[in-house]
């Protein structure tokens, strides 16, 4: 059975997300930790544009996927932090997201506006739960 996304009638969508994803048995779940604007050296990307920022917090999600022999069409279930969160923040992410997920079946989401990260220049972090079918 492949992933199921399922929008039940009486939830209001509010957004590029689903509800509910049902992952079939038989899978391997990865959990991947909350990824940062920093890029294969250790440099902060993007500072003070979380547009850019976003972007290369993708990038590293792509790189984690492909750590697993996983997509983007794995993922299951996203957490987004950011740094505050105003309705212009939460469009670039969600913009930049739109690049990277299949906007048809998109994955669960929470989005949480925080007011700091660990260093201070972070602005996004993003994690994920992945279901990789056997």
């Amino acid at each position: 059975m492949p992933k199921k996304f399922v929008n039940p009638s009486g939830l209001k969508q509010i957004g590029t997300y689903s509800h509910v994803v049902l992952a079939p048995t038989g899978s391997s779940l990865a959990f991947i930790s909350g990824q940062v604007a920093i890029d294969s050296q250790g440099n902060i990307v993007g500072k003070g544009d979380i547009e850019a920022q976003a972007v290369q917090v993708f990038e590293n999600i792509k790189l984690a996927l492909g750590g697993v022999g996983a997509t983007f069409d794995d993922i299951v279930k996203f957490t987004i932090y950011v740094v505050g969160l105003t309705q212009e923040r939460r469009k670039a992410v969600m913009d930049v997201r739109g690049r990277y997920i299949n906007n048809s079946y998109p994955p669960a989401a929470t989005m949480v506006g925080v007011e700091a990260l660990v260093q201070t220049e972070f602005l996004v972090e993003i994690e994920a739960t992945v279901a990789i079918t056997n």
